[in-house]
C-alpha cells in the first residue's frame, strides 16, 4: 500500500496541472485583495476573508478536476493494467487514490488558509479576527466555514468520484464533475421550497450540501432545512462514505 501512495503522489507531483492550478489559485487570491485595494468600496475585507479571497472555491474546483481525473486517466491510457499485473488488489489500488486525494485536499486548504492569513495581515494589519458576528465572533465563524466546506466537499468529491468509475475519458469525467456540482448546489436550494411541503425530503443528500451554510446560520437554515446541525453533519459524513464505497464497487467490477 505504502508503495501505491509514494507512486501516486510522485504522478500527482510531476503532474503539469498540479502546479499550474495551484498558481492559478495563488494568484485570483492575490487578484482579489489588489481589487479591494483599488476598489475598496466594492468588497470588505471581512467578506475577502470569509470566502478566502475565493479561495475555498477554487479548492474545491481543483479537487474535483483531480478526483475525476484520478480514476478516468488511468482507463484513458491503460495504465491500470500495469497497477493490477503486479499482483496489486483493486482495493489497494483504489484506497491509495482515495489517502491522496485527502492529502491534496489539505494541502490546498492549507495553502489556502495560509494566503488567506497572509493577505488579510497585508490588506487591514488591525483587522480584528475576534470581532463580534451575532452571537459569536468572526474567527469561530471563519473556522466554522472551514468544516462545513470539508464536509461538502467531501460528499462533492464522493459523488464526482462515483462519475469517474462510469468514463474512460478524462475530459469527460472532468465535465461531468463540474456539471454535476452545478446540478447539486441548484438542486440543493431548489429543494427547500419542497422540504417545506414534504418534511420527509429533508434526508435524500441534496440537502446536505447545505451543511457548510447551515453550520454558519444557524438560526436561519434550520428551520428550513428540518434538521439539527449536528446530524446533519453525520449524514453529510455518512452519504460521503455511501457513495465512496459504491464508487469502489463500481471501480472494482469495472473492465479493463
Amino acid at each position: 500500500m505504502g508503495t501505491l501512495v509514494k507512486q501516486e503522489l510522485y504522478k500527482l507531483v510531476h503532474k503539469r496541472g498540479t502546479w499550474l492550478a495551484l498558481v492559478f489559485m495563488v494568484l485570483v487570491q492575490v487578484g482579489f485583495a489588489v481589487m479591494r485595494q483599488i476598489y475598496p468600496k466594492m468588497m470588505t475585507v471581512k467578506d475577502l476573508a470569509a470566502n478566502e479571497y475565493i479561495g475555498g472555491l477554487l479548492v474545491l474546483f481543483i479537487m474535483i478536476a483531480s478526483t475525476a481525473s484520478i480514476i478516468a486517466m488511468e482507463f484513458q491510457y491503460g495504465t491500470i493494467k500495469q497497477l493490477l499485473y503486479r499482483q496489486y488488489y483493486r482495493s489497494q489500488v483504489f484506497i491509495s487514490k482515495l489517502i491522496v486525494l485527502i492529502m491534496q485536499l489539505i494541502g490546498l486548504q492549507a495553502i489556502a488558509t495560509g494566503m488567506t492569513f497572509g493577505l488579510t495581515a497585508i490588506l487591514a494589519p488591525n483587522f480584528d479576527w475576534q470581532q463580534a458576528v451575532g452571537t459569536s465572533t468572526f474567527w469561530h465563524q471563519y473556522w466554522l466555514g472551514l468544516a462545513g466546506n470539508a464536509l461538502v466537499a467531501a460528499l462533492l468529491l464522493s459523488v464526482v468520484l462515483l462519475l469517474a468509475t462510469w468514463f474512460k475519458s478524462n475530459a469527460a469525467a472532468i465535465a461531468a464533475g463540474f456539471i454535476g456540482y452545478f446540478v447539486l448546489q441548484v438542486a440543493s436550494t431548489l429543494l427547500l421550497v419542497l422540504i417545506s411541503r414534504w418534511e420527509w425530503l429533508k434526508w435524500n443528500p441534496f440537502t446536505m450540501l447545505l451543511v457548510g451554510q447551515q453550520l454558519t446560520h444557524e438560526r436561519i437554515l434550520a428551520p428550513m432545512t428540518h434538521l439539527e446541525t449536528p446530524i446533519m453533519a453525520l449524514c453529510t459524513g455518512g452519504y460521503a462514505l455511501l457513495f465512496t464505497l459504491i464508487a469502489y464497487l463500481s471501480f472494482r467490477k469495472r473492465s479493463v
